[in-house]
């Protein structure tokens, strides 16, 4: 009978050692969970400033985030801060060029092209050009319309003619 104790007890003492080690393999790390965020935030904070424009397409100048916040309730104002996240919007031609970018986490970049599904807008600055990083687009630096931290995760995307 008492070997029949530590058996058991042996046995729920492995169970419960593998389910720690099981979830401990699952679980995402505080640096996957922030590059996650970071990124859907981006894309909201992007998804704003673009709903902005929809609603303002003659306004020209940096969309202060007082103005966004009707737009997506999703980013959070933190994220502007913690990641100097900011926009842009030029004239262009007849249209508009609209620059949202921010000092996002290494690793970011590839979640947020993930999240975008390849979006060809999204790349790298390298000062006043930055480079689209979707697989199969135009690798080659473009001019961008204000200057931009380099390294900073940008989207560049161009309204009107």
């Amino acid at each position: 009978m008492r070997l029949m104790a530590l058996l058991v007890l042996a046995v729920l003492t492995s169970t419960l050692a593998y389910q720690t080690a099981t979830f401990q393999a699952i679980k995402p790390t505080a640096q996957e969970i922030s590059v996650n965020d970071a990124a859907a935030q981006f894309l909201s904070y992007r998804s704003a400033v673009m709903a902005f424009m929809t609603d303002n397409p003659a306004f020209t100048g940096t969309i202060q985030p007082s103005q966004l916040s009707a737009y997506s309730p999703k980013y959070s104002s933190v994220f502007i801060a913690k990641f100097a996240a900011s926009n842009a919007v030029t004239v262009s031609g007849t249209g508009r060029l609209i620059t949202t970018y921010a000092a996002l986490p290494t690793g970011t970049l590839q979640q947020v092209l993930v999240r975008s599904e390849n979006d060809a807008s999204i790349g790298l600055s390298a000062g006043s050009t930055w480079i689209a990083c979707a697989s199969g687009v135009n690798t080659a630096p473009q001019p961008l319309n204000v200057t931009v931290p380099t390294g900073d995760v940008v989207s560049v995307v161009k309204t009107g003619n």
